[in-house]
This record gives structure tokens, sequence and C-alpha cells, in this order.
């Protein structure tokens, strides 16, 4: 979050002075007293977070919307889920038949929550807002194309899910899918050839004592899958290097169901392809087995 953010959090939760500043859009709701948690006090504040802004007014001051939804955001996320989850419904229940701004705040809601430079990831309540605009039948088919295949992504691989199949070519030709794998947890692991992280990751994987003792007794199984041709010689070469006892192919057509932001793009599913984690770094996978074996071996 920006310094501007947490400024605003500290007023609304600790203090609750919510009177409106000179250069703000429209006043904040202000939380009572008697409200003591922090949870407790975002939550009243998101609720009502929208009750007093003029959205024809609003929509020509884009900069001060953009701060009010960022402040919205930032507060959705320390407020209870399911309250955080309604306030963002009710918002966009006040501007869905306006097509011009459902759009808006889909693109806010995208370099707040889920762009490269998002300063709150929260893919839960982004998800709202891509398959608000996904659904829309106000808004044109080229302007909701990019937020239409993120909805498909976004409903499909999501942390509690089940991992969406997948059809993998190995180096040989020969095939195989995700859901073969039966009876041992998954390390989901995309990642390219030319990428210098992915390289890395590959490496410590590979070499990690721990992810092997769990490879070794069937609890384990490391996926490694090339979001692109089979076809492609470098990729070839590289997998040709990989541990033998992990599953190597390409599968171009996985950006489509699964989220690659960010590559390497390590996916930990459980026994049953449920994902429990997407955002882990090779580096915390590596240390979560590493404690794991510890505690197995005391």
């Amino acid at each position: 979050m920006r310094k501007l953010s947490l400024i605003t959090i500290l007023f609304l939760t600790l203090i609750g002075v919510t009177a409106k500043a000179d250069d703000s859009l429209f006043p904040y709701p202000v939380a009572p007293e008697n409200l003591n948690t922090t949870q407790e006090r975002c939550s009243y504040v998101v609720e009502r977070f929208w009750d007093r802004c003029n959205f024809k007014q609003a929509m020509s001051a884009r900069a001060k919307l953009a701060q009010a939804f960022n402040d919205f955001i930032s507060l959705s996320v320390l407020a209870d889920g399911e309250v955080a989850h309604k306030a963002s419904d009710r918002l966009l229940e006040k501007v869905k038949n306006n097509p011009d701004q459902l759009l808006a705040f889909a693109q806010m809601a995208e370099g707040v929550m889920y762009s490269d430079t998002a300063k709150v990831l929260c893919e839960e309540i982004y998800a709202h807002y891509v398959n608000a605009v996904a659904n829309s039948k106000k808004i044109k088919s080229a302007d909701k194309a990019r937020y239409a295949a993120q909805a498909k992504i976004l409903n499909s691989s999501q942390v509690g899910m089940t991992a969406p199949n997948l059809e993998i070519i190995k180096p040989d030709g020969s095939k195989t899918n995700l859901n073969d794998i039966a009876g041992a947890h998954v390390i989901l692991f995309f990642n390219n050839p030319d990428c210098t992280d992915c390289m890395l990751a590959r490496v410590r994987f590979s070499a990690d004592y721990n992810i092997n003792q769990f490879i070794k007794s069937g609890q384990l199984q490391v996926v490694s899958v090339y979001p692109g041709s089979p076809a492609d010689e470098e990729w070839k070469s590289q997998m040709a290097m990989l541990p033998d006892n992990w599953i190597v192919g390409a599968a171009p057509d996985a950006d489509l169901v699964y989220d690659m932001r960010h590559t390497p793009a390590i996916y930990y599913l459980n026994r049953d392809h449920v994902i429990m984690s997407k955002s882990m770094t090779a580096d915390q996978l590596i240390n979560a087995f590493r404690v794991i074996n510890t505690r197995n071996d005391k």
C-alpha cells in the first residue's frame, strides 16, 4: 500500500476522523467510537463508503476518484471478508448500467489489485470487477475482451479451487494429464527457458534434499510446464537436464486457465489437486518442505 493509504487507514480505524478534506472527492463515513477493533471499524466504513459519492460528478475527477477507490480497497482487505465482498457488489450495482463507469472501475481495480504494480493484491475481490465487465451486455466485446480472459483465469485458478486439468506434451511427443497424477501433493511449476528466475528455481528444486525425499516417498510430484510450443528447441535442450522423477512437458494453452502474470508461476496443490498456494516463491516453498521434514524427523 502507498503511504497515503496507510495514513487513511490510521485515521479511519484508530482515530475515527473522517471529515471531508479539501482535496477529497466526498466525505468518508465515520466509524462509531464503540467499535473497538480494526476489522470492525474498517467493515463499518467499507460498507458505507460510497453512500455520499455522486458518481456522475466523480467521473469528471478521475484522479480523486482513483484515490478514493484505492482507499476503499485498502480498507476492504482489513474488513470482514463477507462485508468487503458485498461492498464491492453494491458499488458495481450502482454503476452496472453505465458502461463507461463500469469500465472505469474495472480499470482502477486492475491497477490496485491485479497489475504488475498493484499495491494491494486481492484476486478474490478483483474477480467481482472482471466478472461484472465480462457479463455486461452494455460493454462492447472489444472493450471487455481482456477482462473476460482474466475472469476465465480467476474463476478457475484461485486458492481453494480445484486446479484445472492440463494436457502436458512431453519432449518426446508423448502426452499425459495433470489429472492422471494421484495420491501425491503437486508442485505445478510454470517456467520459461529464457527466464533467469525460472532457471534458478529449477536448479533449487532439483537440488533440494527435502523435496527429493518427498518425491522418493511418493508424497510429492514436481510438474514442470512450459506454457509454449513443445517444438521449441531451446526448451527441449534445457528440459533434458531436469530430474527423471519430474513430469516435464509443454502446455501451449495453459495461460488461458492459469494465472501466469509472473514467472516462474508456482502452484502448490494438495492430493485432491486443490490449490493451496499460488504466490509462494521457490525459496519459500523449499523452506516449507524443510520445516515439514524437520518436524517429521522428531
